[in-house]
């Protein structure tokens, strides 16, 4: 069975790099094909891309990098039991399918405005600095990753770093590496509530029990990932056995003060879900113990926390940040953006009910994650906007798979949709 035509742009957009901060070929890929296809094309400073039509009545929104983990372009692609998923590595279908459908719709002449964000898994950057004229009243975002649910809300969140000038001493010891590395990772928000251990806070507990100096440590991956490894060497006063490390023997090393202040606090922060929104069903509140990292003068921690709640939000971040203070950290939040509070209007009644043809169960709903629609909004106040989007499980890890059949029912969707705006 030959790909459609969705499909065969998303596997031209995975043989083109498109990591975050390292999108360069695939916004000039971007800027060339819209082009080619006859719609008038705008960059902004911050590289968001705009394709326009003259007869538009919707923008279609995307962000054109990707999160990468073992990944190298081109992607070596597989098919199983109808799922697509790349080998090793992060696929991309976040953002890459809403990417591939927008491109498949030019390609047809259809008469929408496209819009390609820039830098979106690294703190919406795209969509903060973005300089372009929109003039549909309506955004429909295709960055949902379960068909069948219009998405009219997100969580807002905030990243918060924490760094610990470190006084070394030297002390003979008996050393250890402990490594925890394969595990499941996944999307720090959409994956928060499916207990997929952290492997950060696995290490940490794994010494709190023992009177352990810390040589070094690092874990994680990217801020928006639930950590897959962490590794830490470490040493004891007296030689112990503990299972799964490695034993390096007695060595004089410089090793972190306050070591055992430092593994107790970090094995004690609850990362993970915080609270949970039973009117909508998903996760309220939650906080992602992402990043770890040592040198000789310093140790910083990165955390990612999010909530439906604009002063959950508040609330957590203050919290956090007094919890580390409280161990000697200089803590700085950055990227704060606030939810998108759910909105049902003309556009969202008439985006579900097109969805409802493909989908009979289909209903509003909100993601555990952050959209740019809302901080486009805020920009462009009067612009009507909701979100769908095909079935795609485990992003921001290499498990990370997309369903065909649903790329496909979606693609119907988003064409009826159109159709329907445009008729109007």
């Amino acid at each position: 069975m030959s790909d459609s035509l969705v499909i065969k742009h998303f596997k031209k957009l995975c043989a083109i790099p498109h990591c975050s901060y390292e999108a360069e070929a695939m916004k000039n890929y971007l800027v060339e094909t819209c082009g080619a296809y006859g719609y008038v094309v705008s960059v902004d400073e911050t590289r968001n891309i705009l394709a326009k039509h003259p007869d538009a009545k919707v923008t279609l929104q995307a962000h054109y990098d990707m999160v990468c983990i073992g990944t190298s372009f081109p992607l070596t692609l597989q098919e199983d039991e109808g799922w697509l998923c790349a080998t090793d590595s992060t696929l991309g279908a976040d953002n890459g399918m809403g990417m591939a459908m927008m491109l498949a719709l030019m390609e047809e002449g259809v008469a929408v405005d496209a819009l390609f964000t820039s830098e979106e898994e690294v703190g919406l950057v795209g969509a903060r600095g973005l300089d372009l004229d929109l003039t549909t009243p309506y955004l429909l975002n295709l960055d949902s990753e379960e068909e069948g649910a219009v998405t009219i809300g997100c969580a807002g969140g905030v990243d918060i770093i924490a760094t610990k000038k470190l006084q070394r001493e030297k002390k003979e010891l008996h050393l250890y590496e402990y490594h925890i590395s394969g595990l499941a990772g996944g999307h720090s928000g959409v994956d928060i509530d499916k207990n997929i251990p952290n492997a950060i806070t696995l290490l940490f507990n794994k010494l709190c029990d023992t009177e352990s100096y810390i040589v070094e440590v690092n874990g994680g991956e990217r801020r928006n990932s639930i950590p897959k490894k962490a590794d830490i060497l470490f040493g004891l006063e007296t030689e112990l056995e503990i299972e799964g490390t490695s034993y390096l023997g007695l060595q004089e090393v410089e090793v972190m003060g306050e070591s055992c202040t430092i593994i107790q606090m970090l094995a004690d922060f609850e990362s993970g879900v915080r609270a949970l929104n039973s009117e909508l069903n998903i996760v309220e509140t939650s906080i992602n113990l992402a990043l770890i990292e040592s040198s000789k003068e310093r140790l910083r921690v990165q955390l990612s926390g999010r909530s439906m709640d604009r002063d959950a939000l508040i609330a957590l971040e203050k919290e956090t940040t007094a919890y580390f203070e409280g161990s000697g950290f200089d803590v700085l939040s950055e990227g704060f953006y606030s939810p998108w509070k759910p909105e049902i209007n003309s556009f969202s009644d008439l985006v579900l009910d097109e969805t409802k043809k493909l989908f009979k169960e289909a209903d509003f709903g909100a993601i555990h994650a952050g959209l740019e629609c809302w901080i486009i909004k805020e920009r462009y106040p009067e612009i009507l906007m909701a979100s769908i989007g095909p079935n795609i499980m485990y992003p921001h890890s290499n498990r990370e798979k997309v369903e065909l059949a649903s790329v496909e029912r979606v693609n119907v969707s988003l064409k009826n949709i159109v159709k329907g705006l445009n008729e109007k």
